[in-house]
């Protein structure tokens, strides 16, 4: 009897044990999985030590916060990890001033565009698409930190279950190259609109309210119009691309997981359990990217469409300075923009769902497997599939609007819809 009663002790102590361990880790789960973590386990790659930084060679962060930082959006804290106090002085420099700079040429550009464009549609999409790309500047900004913590989990998180993995896209060089070479080309374009075609027009619209001569004024006038709507371009563009990276990262982290929900066997609950605490630490790190990227994001799809509301006004204009080839390669030119842009962000939006789908399609394969395993093993198996079947992991602006392959067709029919109002209001034919 006291035997008896000694081993319903022992049972009682391990099972009691077993639901202490799951709830530790639910109440932590990032601390938990990492001290619970086996790297010889079945779902864990074997021989990995975890890079605690960021390296160019393995994701694509590194370069895109370089990237960042140049337009003035200082997402990783360089200053933090740097020793040089000359260095991080020149920095914190860099960033302030950039935000003084392009806040005063704003200004001084709101305040005078709608006197330099002819029409109602091509100010209004002027201030638009400005307004709407400094408002997700100064997000990004605000939310620096917080962006940065998201990025650096899923990075962490992916480099524990597969180290060899590249974290973002793999084009990231040609991704940047390609930004620097379109601003290039918008500045020319933009150049030689304000500073040559309509040089003389402007010099007899703007007057002066200040005491300096007319040439003065009218050329920091313009020069303000070039340099706010050229940097409005490269900021959009970085933060473009540092969404995508970021949703692409998240999805291809839920690919990964699908790997290791494949390989799990029958025989012993404790992997079942590991991959328990892995899912829900994944879970929180992709809401964490959405939460992070959520509110500039939302303000980021009102940059693109005040960039397609730009080039429709510009095509659809009968006004004579917008019928030269500059305006027309202009207007061609950053439609095309914004439609890779919708392009890119839908489909990197989709990957955390595809990667989601994923999961359970292994969920399903795996089983078939566990159905003739003990009874704590098809505990633990349950206990993972209702976590995976209650998850719904999705990327949203703001939480207005799903990020998915869906969102291209509502872009779509929106630009559709307001290319016919401007061409039937200018009364100009769609077809000459």
């Amino acid at each position: 009897m006291e035997k008896l009663s000694i081993m319903l002790g022992l049972k009682k102590r391990q099972k009691s044990r077993w639901l202490q361990d799951f709830d530790t880790y639910s109440f932590s789960p990032v601390e938990n999985y990492r001290r619970h973590r086996i790297h010889s386990s079945r779902f864990i790659y074997r021989s990995s030590k975890v890079s605690k930084t960021f390296k160019t060679k393995d994701n694509a962060f590194n370069l895109l916060f370089k990237t960042s930082l140049m337009v003035g959006i200082p997402i990783s804290p360089v200053w933090n990890r740097s020793n040089n106090l000359f260095a991080n002085k020149v920095v914190k420099v860099w960033c302030y001033s950039v935000l003084i700079i392009k806040t005063t040429t704003r200004i001084l550009s709101f305040a005078n565009i709608y006197k330099m464009l002819p029409g109602y549609a091509s100010p209004v999409s002027f201030y638009l698409f400005n307004t709407f790309n400094y408002i997700t500047t100064l997000t990004f900004i605000v939310n620096s930190r917080k962006i940065y913590l998201a990025i650096k989990n899923v990075v962490d998180l992916s480099k524990s279950i597969n180290p060899r993995a590249y974290i973002g896209c793999k084009c990231i060089l040609y991704e940047v190259l390609f930004l620097i070479g379109c601003d290039l080309l918008a500045l020319y374009l933009v150049i030689i609109f304000f500073f040559y075609q309509e040089w003389n027009q402007f010099l007899m619209i703007l007057h002066t309210p200040f005491a300096i001569d007319q040439f003065t004024y009218t050329w920091v006038v313009v020069f303000a119009i070039v340099f706010v709507h050229t940097w409005s371009y490269a900021t959009n563009f970085v933060a473009v691309l540092l969404c995508h990276n970021s949703f692409l990262a998240a999805g291809n982290l839920l690919k990964m997981y699908s790997k290791t929900i494949r390989d799990l066997e029958n025989s012993n609950p404790d992997p079942i359990l590991r991959s328990i605490r892995l899912f829900q630490e994944i879970t929180v790190s992709v809401r964490n990217i959405d939460s992070a990227l959520s509110c500039s994001t939302f303000f980021l799809f009102g940059t693109i469409v005040g960039n397609f509301f730009a080039s429709i006004s510009v095509m659809s204009s009968g006004h004579s300075s917008f019928q030269t080839p500059v305006s027309k390669v202009y207007g061609v030119l950053t439609l095309i923009g914004g439609i890779m842009a919708i392009l890119v962000l839908s489909m990197s939006g989709n990957a955390v769902p595809a990667g989601l789908y994923q999961v359970r399609e292994a969920l399903l394969q795996c089983s078939v497997r566990m159905a003739g395993g003990s009874p704590n093993v098809m505990r633990s198996f349950t206990l993972l599939s209702d976590s995976i079947r209650d998850s719904n992991l999705t990327i949203s602006g703001w939480g207005m609007f799903t990020i998915n392959k869906a969102l291209m067709l509502t872009v779509g029919g929106m630009v559709i819809t307001y290319s016919f109002l401007l061409f039937q209001l200018s009364g100009q034919p769609l077809i000459k």
